[in-house]
């Protein structure tokens, strides 16, 4: 790759790691609270466990081994079927497979998440004796009040990431958890506890959401260009912000969460004014985005495979990967979509 290359891909992940997972917690955090007051503890434990847990262990059991073995089919490292049929059963004793949850870790870790709220809430019943008040949206939410909220946000996620990565720098992970990342992901989720019995997504004002939204790329833009330059990314020192006690990684810890925070309350702002509405290419995306999720793996896996010997620019490879990859997943979600025994799980 060159340094154009090289630059786009940096820009693309380290943007994107910056706010998309945590994003996602704080939107299934805002579900949360009703699914509970609708469904009572034993109802949502058990659906939680079927709908989060059953993806995760066919994952980590059926397509994470499916993807590595693409893999090495197309790298031609994959050997006899008895090999590769030792290396499975080898896999399943050792018990290895409870760490390989791929692109999955995100189920296993909310469902981790949603059986603490509910032990939470049983605990809270019982010394409190009675049920929490229903939620009712407030009438406004002034801008102060979520100027406010952010930046104590981002405090908070700032200081928890700079301090969990002096143990656990970035590139560290526990049963493919990378908890380098975990003080924005609890952080959000608790946020988005409290945004779902309080109506915070209606009640936010658009002005000041698009505000947040223009403060992430005027802001954090040019602020990550200065820290790569000034801290010495630009000249082959990147572990310098991945963690331990220097100012490199905690401006990286505050850089992180003023754009997560400020990019999430942008998008949900813009999301709910411009692309709030059902159509048949929303609807389609909505009902096939949780089986393209789980699915994508050996799917992107495979269609890399097969254009890895393909002289192409890389820029343009992945894209060409991409977007082959998310149309066959696309279509193989919305196949499973319509067998009605898979559709519980994966729809």
């Amino acid at each position: 790759m060159d340094a154009g290359a090289r630059l786009a891909f940096a820009l693309y992940q380290t943007f994107a790691q910056a706010f998309f997972m945590g994003l996602l917690f704080f939107v299934a955090a805002v579900l949360v609270p009703g699914s509970y007051d609708r469904k009572g503890a034993g109802r949502f434990v058990r659906e939680r466990l079927f709908r989060l847990g059953v993806p995760t262990l066919v994952f980590m059991l059926i397509l994470g081994p499916l993807t590595n073995l693409v893999r090495d089919l197309g790298t031609g490292r994959a050997g006899s079927f008895t090999d590769a049929m030792h290396r499975y059963a080898a896999y399943l004793a050792s018990g290895s497979f409870i760490g390989e949850s791929g692109p999955l870790w995100f189920t296993a870790a909310l469902l981790v998440f949603s059986l603490v709220y509910a032990l939470g809430r049983l605990l809270a019943g019982v010394l409190r004796g009675s049920k929490l008040p229903p939620a009712r949206p407030p009438a406004s939410l002034s801008p102060r009040a979520v100027h406010a909220l952010a930046v104590i946000l981002i405090a908070v996620i700032g200081a928890g990431s700079f301090l969990i990565r002096l143990v656990l720098p970035i590139g560290t992970s526990w049963y493919n958890m990378q908890l380098c990342f975990f003080a924005q992901y609890v952080a959000f989720f608790t946020v988005g506890l409290w945004a779902g019995r309080r109506g915070f997504l209606s009640a936010l004002p658009a002005a000041v959401g698009m505000t947040w939204l223009k403060l992430a790329f005027a802001v954090g833009v040019p602020a990550w260009l200065l820290l790569m330059g000034f801290g010495g990314a630009l000249h082959g020192n990147e572990a310098v912000l991945l963690g331990g006690m220097r100012w490199q990684a905690a401006a990286y810890a505050a850089w992180e969460a003023f754009f997560a925070v400020s990019m999430s309350i942008g998008l949900l702002t813009l999301y709910r004014e411009k692309a709030n509405v059902r159509s048949r290419t929303t609807g389609l995306l909505s009902d096939t985005c949780f089986g393209i999720y789980v699915f994508h793996a050996p799917i992107l896996v495979g269609v890399s495979m097969l254009l890895r010997s393909s002289a192409v620019y890389p820029l343009a490879k992945a894209a060409l990967v991409a977007a082959i990859a998310f149309g066959v997943s696309l279509a193989f979600a919305a196949l499973v979509r319509r067998i009605p025994g898979l559709r519980k799980v994966f729809a």
